[in-house]
Formats: structure tokens, C-alpha cells, sequence
């Protein structure tokens, strides 16, 4: 025979072997559905309106640039466009150009490509002082051979990066 009890602000249920084999009853499961922690509100609201508040948002909708945030994403929730969102493009711009003036709050995301280019730069750099390259006016030339080695590198074909 299951039973439950209440433990602070938790409900435990207690089956038995026979009961955890058989389908679950409706009085349990309207135990379950009354919990309003299951509820708990995303980005969406059952309205259909957007939950400012959600922790998924990181806070963007109260920044700095929140207002111009806010306008940007209420325009592509709501947009009836083709694409979708394809009639936002100058409220992101708006936000893109609030956002930065503020460097500090929103640093610039690197592109995964550009990371991964400037590092293995730095390892051809330190590679070649390793081995004794030489300094001064051939500095010019390690860059250029670093540029290239990584344009190798990433294409799989020799270019220039004129």
C-alpha cells in the first residue's frame, strides 16, 4: 500500500513493489500536478509574454543596454516575418551599437576561428625563438610566415594573406 506524507516543503510518496509496477493512479498523480514548483515559469509565460525576469535572459534585459535588448527580442518573438526576425535587423543593430559603448559589461565574443588562428600564431612565434630565429627587421618576416602556416593550416592550401 503507497502512502504519502509532507516533509517541510517536500511530498513524499511511498510505493510498494506491486504499485511501482502498475500504472500510476489518478489521485497521485494529481498529488504530482499540484506542486507549483512544477510550474515554475521559463522564458515564455502561459500568457504567451516573455518572462523579463528569466534567469535564461543572463540579466541582458536589465543591463545598460536592456531597453534596446528588451525591443530587439519582443520584436523577433513576435515577428510574422520570412525569415523570422527579418524585420528586427535595426533593432539588434541598435542593440549591437548600445552594447558596444560598453566594453566592460559586454566584452566582444571572439570568433572560435579567429582564437584558434591567433594562438597557433603565438606558437609558430615562440617556436622560432626557441630555435634561435633571428630578431629585428626578420620579426616582419615570422609574422608573415606565421599568417601563412596558419592559412595552411586552416584550408589545407597554400595562400597568401595579402
Amino acid at each position: 500500500m503507497s502512502y504519502c506524507r509532507e516533509e517541510g516543503k517536500d511530498k513524499v510518496i511511498f510505493v510498494t513493489q506491486e504499485d511501482h509496477e502498475s500504472p500510476v493512479k489518478e489521485e497521485i498523480i494529481s498529488i504530482l500536478d499540484d506542486d507549483p514548483d512544477d510550474e515554475a515559469e521559463g522564458l515564455i509565460l502561459p500568457s504567451g509574454e516573455i518572462n523579463w525576469n528569466c534567469p535564461c535572459l543572463g540579466g541582458m534585459a536589465s543591463g545598460p543596454c536592456g531597453a534596446e535588448f528588451r525591443e530587439a527580442f519582443s520584436c523577433f518573438h513576435y515577428s510574422q516575418a520570412e525569415p523570422k526576425g527579418s524585420d528586427c535587423i535595426e533593432k539588434f543593430r541598435d542593440m549591437q551599437m548600445c552594447m558596444s559603448d560598453y566594453p566592460e559589461v559586454y566584452p566582444p565574443k571572439e570568433e572560435d576561428g579567429d582564437e584558434d588562428v591567433e594562438k597557433r600564431e603565438d606558437e609558430v612565434k615562440d617556436d622560432d625563438r626557441i630555435e634561435g630565429g633571428a630578431e629585428g627587421s626578420n620579426e616582419n618576416n615570422k609574422t608573415e610566415d606565421a599568417k601563412q602556416k596558419t592559412l595552411t593550416d586552416s584550408t589545407g592550401e597554400a595562400g597568401t594573406t595579402s
